[in-house]
């Protein structure tokens, strides 16, 4: 079996152990959140939601740019010849040790810009918090659990990246689901003992401040647990698999690379080019982030706590498909083009335009049906998992207008995944004053629709949609750009839209049918309807679609049979 296919491979069964956990922790998650939403308010939702946003914002500015960047490290013994059969999963034998000690140095840089950034960020905006959340009990140790958290959690970097690189999301996919799994229980412990009468702290009485504040504390503490959590997972695999073959240290080393003459001797900590292209990536994230939790940021200062409270309902239970299908989907994307198309070979361009398609094509259809079916059936799901102190909100109404969202925000992942691949570091900069306009053309969107139109949520949903369909745009652009200029061949990036096109008109057709006589659904019966004409339109696409899934089976089994 060739490289690229061992990594096409790796990549697919990663993005099955990634949805796999996914779905584990989502479940867990979402059955106990089922449970607190009916003890804690909208309020409360929004303050922890306020908090995720820090905690989230530190993280990403101090490791994700390093994440992509070591993608981009070349393993100097990839040879597209050799088989690699007998690879262990935890330590591929091609790769030098120089490899995985250069990754781990670059591991350290994110803990070194996550601990100033995180003093001031937290400082700022504890600040800057509303009056009534520093009154709270135990507010300003769950600030202080939070911020120790974030440091804990950057700490697991080194494994981290070096079982990003092998692809190793076995590794990755179980840990993380321990991680969150723990961290779910305390949050939920903590809250349900001390509602319960089951504990008592001091002489706090169950009050609704008392309430919130101990609420707030758990989630400073289910945060502080998967962090902890994470970090002992990753160093108990590091001393089973990685210490005893000596193959990296931990610590800062640096490296000694010697010519063929044996006369010069190189020595470094960070490799050059990729530092390089470190900063470029580090620059093009920050209006990224900017645009991706530009949500957040608009909400914290156009909207009351409430408001916050309900979007972030919204973002959690909304967004369930994109965070379960759509997400490990676009991770595993991005690491599979970084490896493959290290080298631009015929070969690898061909495998990269071919899974691009199809995954593009998996999308549209997908998006399809949720266009179709979620805004009629989503505020009939959601009430059964809210409690009373919901009723009286808009959610059940903004729901139906987020669906419309998710397709736009799932098209765009995939496309931004193969332009952080393959960008060089130009063009990164390039993308970078564009996102700057996106993020002007954003704000202005958000200022019009919630501010002048007074549209609420549904105004910053619909800022989203415009901002999302900018960013595709400029996407697919690029990508034709990159096709056209190294790949020769008379195949085109371009979709053929005849199968989509028939499935688009039944589709139309049966949501014309399904709002005429049934509008939003108000019980079981209409929701056995629609769920009925979603199998007859999903058998329309398998068979429409059935000549490339026979292909693909096909494909599989001879690969199967090749290794038998």
């Amino acid at each position: 079996m060739s490289n690229s296919d061992e990594i096409l491979k790796k990549s697919t069964k990663g993005a099955t152990f990634l949805m796999l956990a996914q779905l584990f922790t989502k479940i867990i998650t979402f059955l106990l959140n089922s449970v607190l939403v009916r003890f804690l308010s909208p309020r409360i939702f929004g303050i922890t939601a306020f908090l995720e946003f820090i905690l989230g914002t530190v993280l990403f500015f101090s490791r994700e740019a390093i994440r992509l960047s070591t993608l981009r490290i070349k393993d100097n013994d990839l040879d597209e010849d050799n088989t690699n059969e007998k690879e262990d999963d935890h330590t591929s034998n091609h790769i030098k040790r120089q490899t995985l000690q250069t990754m781990v140095n670059f591991s350290h840089i994110p803990l070194w810009i996550g601990i100033p950034l995180s003093l001031v960020l937290t400082t700022w905006q504890y600040t800057n918090i509303n009056a009534y959340f520093i009154t709270l009990p135990f507010f300003q140790w769950s600030i202080l659990i939070i911020w120790v958290s974030m440091l804990v959690e950057l700490l697991s970097e080194p494994f981290y990246i070096v079982n990003q690189f092998l692809l190793n999301y076995n590794v990755r996919s179980r840990f993380e689901s321990i991680a969150v799994t723990m961290g779910c229980l305390v949050n939920f412990s903590v809250i349900y003992l001390f509602q319960t009468h089951m504990v008592t702290i001091g002489n706090l009485d169950i009050t609704d401040m008392n309430k919130e504040g101990i609420a707030i504390l758990a989630f400073a503490l289910a945060k502080l647990t998967h962090a902890i959590t994470l970090l002992l997972c990753y160093y108990w695999d590091y001393l089973r698999n990685f210490k005893p073959k000596k193959l990296f240290h931990i610590r800062l080393t640096k490296i000694t690379i010697t010519t063929d003459s044996t006369t010069y001797k190189k020595q470094y900590y960070f490799q050059n080019d990729i530092l390089e292209h470190f900063k470029k990536v580090y620059f093009q994230l920050c209006f990224k982030h900017l645009l991706t939790e530009g949500d957040k940021l608009i909400i914290n200062s156009m909207c009351t706590v409430e408001e916050q409270g309900i979007y972030s309902l919204l973002s959690n239970y909304g967004s369930l498909v994109t965070r379960l299908l759509f997400a490990p989907i676009e991770e595993s994307l991005r690491l599979f083009l970084a490896r493959l198309l290290t080298t631009q070979n015929s070969r690898n361009l061909k495998l990269s335009m071919d899974v691009l398609v199809n995954l593009t094509k998996f999308y549209l259809y997908l998006s399809l049906l949720i266009i179709i079916f979620g805004p009629v059936n989503s505020s009939f799901l959601l009430q059964f998992l809210i409690g009373s102190k919901w009723s009286t909100t808009a959610v059940l109404d903004t729901i139906r207008v987020y669906c419309f969202y998710l397709p736009f925000l799932s098209m765009n992942g995939i496309f931004e995944a193969f332009f952080q691949s393959v960008a060089t570091g130009d063009q990164i900069l390039k993308h970078s004053y564009f996102m700057m306009a996106f993020s002007g053309i954003f704000l202005v969107n958000c200022w019009v629709l919630i501010e002048k139109l007074d549209l609420s949520i549904n105004g910053l949903i619909i800022s989203n949609i415009i901002n999302m369909i900018l960013r595709i745009i400029y996407c697919i652009l690029f990508i034709k750009n990159f096709y056209r200029k190294l790949y020769t061949t008379e195949s085109s990036f371009f979709l053929n839209f005849h199968n989509f096109r028939v499935v688009s008109v039944a589709g139309i057709s049966i949501s014309i049918i399904n709002w005429v006589t049934i509008g939003y659904v108000r019980n079981f019966k209409q929701l056995f309807i629609n769920a009925t004409f979603a199998l007859l339109l999903l058998l329309l696409i398998l068979v429409k679609e059935r000549t490339y899934i026979k292909g693909i089976m096909g494909k599989n089994k001879l690969t199967e049979s090749k290794e038998i």
